[in-house]
């Protein structure tokens, strides 16, 4: 009952969020206000991500429920795939991939190549063009259904197309857009007429083509009655494309943020309008501020999807935009100044006229308040100052002392070893030195290199103990924050000290007995023992993890 209730209200959760959508669908002009309603969408995108994360999480609870039901599992992996595809690269390709081994297990032909035409999606929206290109070549769609042939079909157009908006290289370029076009001539003749998909594929060719009138015709015929997110982004985002060619700036950003909200009521990682809307504020409309807030927007939306070719698009305005917005800051902070200073003078002209008119001590009093409210203000921030410096004056305090203590130290000992050399009491400077003492600092030092090591390297002894069976290994490591003998001639190989000369100095034994360590380790791992060291040297630190 639980579970029903929550469904429920899950239900209407996204048909309200609809009901809002259509409400404050942006058909007024004024761009000010298109963009308020866009913002609005960003602050409430976090919504739409539970739901999606629900969707999926009531979906992946399925795929234990049919484990020994292949054709339903199937089902099941093909709708997460339709979920992530957008959303998140990574876990569409998993999906897509799971597909593709139960279609190879089945030997259904059709579904084979739509599970490869899943994979080739994947690799198109992370910028993987040439993986695209190589998989495109093993799918055979001579015994697939017209619903398969109709996503090769479009899926290959896009991959050319991709690859001409990528490399505008002549005459690659002109080349991949003639393949894009064929391909797309294809799928058009398996498309339902007045369909909003034949629509918007025709709106699609007759852009390549720059045949500009009628992308828009038919762009908006596909927008028409049209209730699928993913597809009024795609439109939107094009006619707004196109808007940007032909110059009509306020058409294309309307669009373009009509595309935006589409993105984000449909939790679309793998978009490019925000990318669009920041340029085009930038570069026509002088707005940084919205344009840097966009890009960052964008940026990370590429990064979660794991869009390769989105982040290069990106990472070619981000800094233009970011450098502009840092002038713009600068140029208000100088002006700021420039009016703190005008004021100033102006303030001082006023004081000095005050005190030789007498008739003005009202505003002289006013001025005496003003003038002690910021001094005020420079004695809390001079506190804070002497605060700070005095913390610095502790540190550095601590940094000279432990110098100091040590210089005493050395001192102490000059002057036992001076007296006890003056009186010939060679004995007692004997005593004086004990090994046990020197031992122990030994010990120290290699506790504290244990530490540090294993604060580099936390999974150390964890991989190390990995290159050895369970009979070699004599027992298992006690303690997690200290090597021994062995791992520590390893550790140091590991730190790139290669020499057994200087192993045997820092581990105070023979240069003989560290090779005996070393070989002797070897012969106990299951890795041949020329093959050891590089094992070694592949264990990650912690910045590398």
């Amino acid at each position: 009952m639980h579970s029903f209730t929550k469904d429920i209200v899950y239900k209407s959760y996204i048909i309200l969020l609809i009901a809002i959508f259509n409400s404050l669908e942006v058909k007024s002009q004024n761009l000010d206000s298109a963009l308020n309603v866009l913002d609005s969408y960003l602050l409430k995108s976090e919504y739409n991500i539970r739901s999606k994360e629900h969707a999926i999480k009531k979906l992946q609870s399925h795929v234990t429920l049919y484990a020994n039901k292949p054709s339903k599992l199937l089902q099941v992996y093909s709708q997460l795939y339709d979920e992530y595809k957008s959303y998140k690269y990574d876990s569409a390709f998993y999906y897509a991939s799971k597909t593709k081994e139960i279609a190879a297990i089945s030997g259904d032909s059709n579904e084979l190549a739509k599970s490869s035409l899943r994979l080739m999606f994947c690799y198109l929206s992370s910028g993987l063009f040439k993986e695209s290109f190589d998989l495109s070549k093993e799918i055979d769609i001579t015994n697939c259904n017209t619903e398969t042939c109709l996503m090769y079909y479009k899926t290959l157009a896009r991959l050319y197309y991709d690859m001409a908006d990528y490399n505008r290289v002549e005459p690659f370029r002109e080349s991949y857009i003639y393949k894009g076009l064929e391909y797309s001539k294809m799928a058009l003749r398996l498309l339902k007429p007045e369909s909003s998909e034949y629509f918007s594929s025709v709106a699609l060719y007759n852009l390549k083509l720059k045949d500009y009138p009628s992308a828009i015709e038919y762009f908006n015929k596909a927008l028409k009655n049209n209730e699928n997110y993913r597809e009024i982004a795609i439109n939107a985002s094009s006619l707004g494309y196109i808007y940007t060619l032909t110059n009509e700036y306020d058409k294309a950003a309307i669009k373009i943020i009509d595309a935006a909200i589409a993105d984000i009521q449909s939790s679309t990682k793998e978009t490019v309008a925000l990318r669009l809307l920041a340029t085009l504020l930038y570069e026509k409309k002088q707005d940084i501020d919205r344009a840097y807030k966009y890009i960052k927007v964008a940026l990370d939306d590429a990064s979660v999807y794991n869009a390769r070719h989105r982040k290069i698009e990106i990472g070619q305005i981000l800094p233009i935009i970011e450098k502009e917005r840092i002038t713009t800051v600068e140029e208000q902070r100088n002006l700021l100044i420039w009016l703190f200073s005008s004021v100033f003078v102006l303030f001082v002209l006023f004081l000095l006229s005050t005190i030789i008119i007498n008739k003005q001590l009202k505003k002289i009093k006013i001025a005496r308040q003003t003038i002690e409210e910021q001094n005020t203000k420079l004695l809390i921030i001079n506190t804070k100052l002497t605060e700070t410096n005095s913390i610095k004056d502790k540190y550095i305090g601590n940094f000279f002392y432990n110098i100091y203590q040590n210089i005493s130290n050395l001192e102490h000992i000059y002057r036992l070893v001076n007296k006890k050399l003056s009186t010939k009491s060679f004995d007692d400077l004997a005593k004086s030195f004990k090994q046990s003492d020197l031992e122990h600092e030994r010990e120290n030092m290699y506790k504290s290199f244990d530490e540090t090591f294993l604060k580099l390297f936390p999974n150390f002894i964890e991989e190390y103990e990995k290159l050895f069976t369970g009979e070699e290994l004599e027992q298992s490591h006690k303690h997690s924050n200290t090597l021994n003998i062995e791992m520590r001639i390893f550790a140091l190989i590991r730190l790139g000290v290669y020499e057994s000369e200087k192993i045997s100095k820092f581990l105070n034994y023979s240069v003989h007995t560290i090779n005996t360590y070393k070989t002797k380790v070897k012969n106990k791992s299951w890795v041949q023992n020329e093959q050891f060291e590089h094992k070694i040297m592949e264990i990650k630190s912690v910045k590398s993890i």
